[in-house]
């Protein structure tokens, strides 16, 4: 046993497992902090483990110059039982999470972190970590790009977010990335896209991506992207974009591992996390001009067309009528929620009619803007709604644009009486006489004359109750269909997998008839599992297929599918194998069987949520 003890393999694996984690054991409460090393605004997990508590507190955090603290929402509780020779034993383990992020390069030291478990008072010891700036230096490039170099202040233009990021290279497997094996190292939940979000969620949801290619930059190879979508200028002079962020878990090490039928297949070891913030590439914003600048001007810039309609036309003085004015930009390209209504004050609508107050919010519907007001003529005179005018900026003319919508005439008579009231908004209530009242024991035969047809007693018939029936059935069954329907639309839409999940063979199937057979299998098996297109690995696919049920057979063709487009998307130029005229009905004939494998039981096997 002395010799054991002494063994330097023992004394290296205790050392191994110090260096992995670092555990503070107080009572029945463990602190581990991993990993030990990582990257300034990367963060690393505090994991605080309680056993047998039942009353536990959130821990009480630090502050550390250089340290953001984040308790994670939500606990995990794991509660076993085991039975031994008639003796139970039950364990209680809750497990708290903590992230702490370095904002700097360094090396740090956590004070103690206290945590209450009934009524108890549980510290960590110090517990130390160092975090390594990562420069993305000339391997990521992010910039904003438009094809007019000049613009005016709320100018809106359709602008492009150019991502470049050099490919990786393996001088020890000799590989080099492509543009789609490089897009799966993005790390899109820590990116901040801003203005471009929308146009990349659209994406996702959608199962694509930015179609990457390889360009020269600056004498160099880089893999491009481009993501397109409409900006609004801002302030004079070069936009600021650092609100852009794009954040890579760039590749450092590859490795070769064994597949399942034993063959070897390179994957991605290790990884370090690269940040570039977005800069303006060649844009200017000039302030709009002054010279010439309308009084009405409200800030629209774009080229617009105005027109309005009212109802009714013929009133009396103080009745209301709707104006409804919209505001269509021609362009299809200015932002509609940033154009005013139009004025309303002008001298020849203020004497003739009264409105309220109230600021107009408009309504937008594909590129027009709808605004809505009531009016009320003062004065039997009043023939007419006079034309409403709407100025704008043009960006391309350079210069103040404004239009006016047509005259809207009316037919505007007296009333009996008018009242201030009627003016400002009240109903206008007609003085009427008071009716005769007739006196009658009929009840709700009051004031009608009893005839023997009224009284007689009629039989209802078989046709009257299936009628009655039916009008009393058909309202529920409705609503019930419909709050089927809308359930399966709010499940498509809150379940990203489900939604995913549909409709993947045809997709798949029309994919792979475009030659693109590989593509679609991998895809196929990417959509069935609820991962994002392109993320799944052969090595991944094998074990799914097993957990999911399939034969040998259809496992070897699947691999021979996959392993011939890694060996395509690897070899060098020119010597990759050329593609079959059978390779897309084979792949066809796999994305059918695949079909019917339980992918149920393959996302519980590779550990996917149900």
């Amino acid at each position: 046993m002395r010799h054991l003890m002494n063994t330097p393999s023992l004394w290296i694996t205790q050392l191994i497992a110090l260096a992995v984690h670092v555990c503070a054991f107080a009572g029945d409460v463990a602190f581990d902090l991993s990993p030990l090393q990582g990257w300034a605004g990367t963060p690393a997990s505090l994991k605080i483990t309680v056993r047998d508590g039942t009353m536990i507190s959130d821990p009480v955090l630090p502050t550390v110059n250089g340290l953001d603290f984040a308790l994670q929402p939500g606990r995990q509780t794991m509660n076993s039982m085991q039975v031994i020779n008639g003796r139970v034993t039950r364990d209680n383990t809750t497990v708290l999470n903590v992230l702490v992020t370095p904002r700097t390069a360094g090396t740090f030291t956590l004070p103690p972190i206290t945590i209450e478990v009934d009524g108890v008072q549980h510290s960590s010891g110090p517990l130390k970590f160092s975090s390594l700036k990562s420069e993305a230096g000339d391997l990521l490039k992010v910039q904003v790009v438009t094809d007019q170099p000049t613009l005016w202040e709320g100018q809106t233009v359709n602008a492009t977010l150019r991502i470049e990021v050099k490919p990786y290279q393996s001088r020890e497997h000799r590989v080099t990335l492509r543009e789609g094996d490089m897009w799966q190292f993005i790390d899109l939940e820590k990116c901040e896209l801003g203005p471009f979000q929308q146009r990349m969620r659209e994406l996702l949801q959608s199962s694509q991506r930015p179609q990457g290619r390889e360009a020269l930059v600056d004498g160099q190879s880089m893999l491009v992207y481009e993501l397109t979508a409409p900006l609004t200028m801002g302030a004079p002079g070069v936009p600021d974009y650092s609100d852009v962020r794009i954040v890579w878990n760039y590749p450092s090490r590859l490795s070769a591992n064994q597949d399942f039928f034993g063959r070897s297949e390179l994957s991605v070891s290790a990884t370090r996390p690269i940040t570039a913030d977005a800069v303006a590439s060649g844009i200017e914003v000039k302030p709009l001009p002054q010279d010439g600048r309308p009084s009405d001007f409200g800030g629209a810039v774009g080229s617009f067309s105005v027109e309005a309609t009212a109802k009714p036309l013929a009133v009396g003085v103080g009745d209301p009528i709707t104006l409804t004015y919209r505001i269509t930009d021609q362009t299809s390209q200015g932002r509609l929620d940033s154009v005013g209504p139009p004025r309303l004050d002008a001298p020849a609508l203020a004497e003739d009619f009264r409105m309220p107050t109230a600021p107009l919010a408009g309504s937008i519907q594909g590129n027009t803007k709808t605004f809505t007001q009531t009016l009320r003529p003062t004065a039997e005179s009043v023939r007419e709604i006079p034309p409403i005018a709407f100025s704008w900026f043009d960006p391309e003319k350079g210069r103040y644009e404004t239009a006016a919508s047509k005259a809207i005439a009316l037919s505007v008579s007296a009333v009996e009486r008018l009242t201030t009231d009627a003016i400002l908004g009240n109903t206008r209530v007609p003085v009427q006489s008071a009716p005769t009242l007739v006196a009658t024991a009929g009840g709700l035969g009051a004031n009608v004359a009893v005839t023997p047809a009224i009284i007689q007693s009629r039989p209802i018939g078989a046709t009257s109750w299936l009628l009655a029936g039916m009008a009393l059935l058909v309202p529920p069954v409705a609503c019930a269909a419909l709050l089927l329907a809308r359930r399966r639309q709010d499940r498509l839409l809150g379940d990203r997998g489900l939604a995913q999940e549909q409709n993947a063979r045809q997709r798949a199937t029309a994919r792979a008839r475009t030659g693109a057979g590989a593509e679609a299998v991998q895809s196929y098996i990417a959509d069935r599992l609820h991962r994002p297109s392109g993320t799944v690995t052969r090595a991944e696919a094998s074990r799914c297929l097993r957990a999911a049920g399939a034969d040998d057979a259809l496992q070897q063709q699947v691999e021979e599918i996959l392993s011939r487009a890694e060996r395509a998307r690897f070899a060098a130029p020119g010597t990759a194998p050329s593609a079959s005229p059978d390779d897309a009905a084979r792949a066809v004939s796999c994305i059918a069987s695949l079909d019917r494998l339980n992918w149920r039981a393959a996302r519980a096997g590779m550990g996917g949520a149900e």
